[in-house]
């Protein structure tokens, strides 16, 4: 029975590394699509219609999709004055309660954000675009870091005292 955790965080790690390696290529193709705007519009004085569009959506991509790793490697930006002038022995539980309420308030954001995914897709909602697409396409990558990202936390929750990431795993890091 103890396997069946220690795989699901495996899973877990590896998702969250995919998504990271995806958001870098985005970060790539981003600058590659912008440069050739640019050079295209003031060079051969011949603009795109649907480069704006495009690094639009592959920011919000690479954003959601780098979001997880960030979690995961506790590398967001955070306030520890709090934590700092807690006794030692009452840090580990401050901790602890701050990854839990990150895990609800990330885990709400991400089934608000499914919801929102859900009508769109069955509304056939597309993007006020020069070149429309359907909203899903771009919105999905919110659920999932979203959702990802909360998971982390409730890895991280119960052992913000040793702090390491993979309680439940062992060692499947």
């Amino acid at each position: 029975m103890n396997r069946i955790p220690g795989r699901l965080c495996t899973l877990h790690d590896w998702l969250t590394r995919a998504a990271a390696v995806v958001a870098a290529i985005g970060l790539v193709c981003i600058v590659i699509f912008y440069v050739y705007e640019v050079v295209t519009r003031y060079m051969f004085n011949a603009p795109t219609a649907w480069v704006s569009d495009f690094v639009s959506y592959f920011l919000c991509a690479s954003v959601f999709l780098a979001l997880p790793k960030v979690t995961k490697d506790k590398a967001h930006v955070a306030v520890t004055i709090l934590v700092d002038i807690l006794p030692a022995r009452l840090q580990g539980y401050f901790h602890t309660a701050i990854n839990l309420i990150g895990f609800a308030c990330l885990g709400f954001a991400a089934y608000v954000s499914l919801q929102e995914n859900l009508r769109q897709y069955s509304r056939n909602i597309e993007t006020l675009a020069i070149i429309p697409i359907p909203q899903w396409w771009v919105s999905v990558f919110i659920t999932f870091g979203l959702a990802l990202s909360s998971l982390h936390m409730l890895r991280n929750a119960p052992a913000s005292e040793r702090n390491t990431t993979n309680t439940l795993a062992g060692s499947a890091g």
